[in-house]
Parts: structure tokens; C-alpha cells; sequence
């Protein structure tokens, strides 16, 4: 017996891969464990969504990927390509994934001043939102 499917079953089954592929595209925060803080200088920018990026390689040619806030919350407190770019050495705080050379970014300095600080919707900077205790 074959079984012939329909076009609206194929319409419904490839809108659930792709509805299921964002949904496991998005990442929780619960893999980024190690706190680090290191010394980088940029490579790249991306500032899109669905969270900025910075690509920096430190002083022993290791590349990383920086993750931030996305754009839109960014720009609304005040980060965005005019603050930074591509060779500039910044010096980050932030969260290491266990398994990438990816960081959640907490705070990044430029010149030993503040330039960013990764806030939630309401403000919160992720430090006090995860009850890190520490500050930027």
C-alpha cells in the first residue's frame, strides 16, 4: 500500500520544521557558565538580529564570539555602530559558553571608559537580573 500525502499535509508539515527550527535556533542563556574577562580587538560587527555580535581575537590569536542584547534594545539604551569598531581592543566581562569560544557579554570598556552593559527590557543589567553581584 502506498501512502500519497497531500499538498496541504506538505504545506503544514514544512511550516512545523521551520516553526520547530526557530524555536530550537534560540538559545537560553543556562550554557554560558564560566565568567571571563579578557582584553580583545575587534574583527567584525554584526549588528543584527537576533542578537548583536562582535568578533574579536585576543592576544593569542583566539577568536570569539561576543553575543549581546538584541539591536533593538541595544539602540534604545544607546549602543550601536557609532560607539564601536573593527580594531578597536576592548576589554569585556562576561559569561564563556562550556563548549564554544562564545561569550555573553556583560559590560565591554573602550579607553577605560563603559560603552556597553547588557540590559533586559526593563533595564536591568544582566548582572543584577542574574543576581551575579557584580557591576559594570
Amino acid at each position: 500500500m502506498k501512502f500519497k500525502f497531500s499538498s496541504e499535509i506538505n504545506i503544514i508539515l514544512s511550516m512545523f520544521v521551520l516553526l520547530t527550527h526557530d524555536i530550537y535556533a534560540h538559545h537560553g542563556w543556562s550554557y554560558y557558565r564560566e565568567e571571563i574577562s579578557i582584553t580583545t580587538k575587534v574583527t567584525k560587527l554584526r549588528l543584527r538580529n537576533p542578537h548583536d555580535q562582535i568578533m574579536t581575537m585576543d592576544d593569542n590569536n583566539k577568536v570569539w564570539n561576543l553575543l549581546l542584547a538584541p539591536p533593538a534594545r541595544n539602540r534604545r539604551f544607546g549602543f550601536d555602530g557609532s560607539v564601536i569598531k573593527i580594531g578597536d581592543e576592548i576589554v569585556i566581562l562576561g559569561q564563556k559558553h562550556i563548549d564554544k569560544n562564545e561569550i555573553k557579554i556583560h559590560c565591554i570598556y573602550k579607553n577605560q571608559e563603559l560603552i556597553y552593559i547588557y540590559r533586559y527590557p526593563n533595564g536591568m543589567s544582566s548582572l543584577d537580573f542574574m543576581r551575579l553581584g557584580g557591576k559594570c
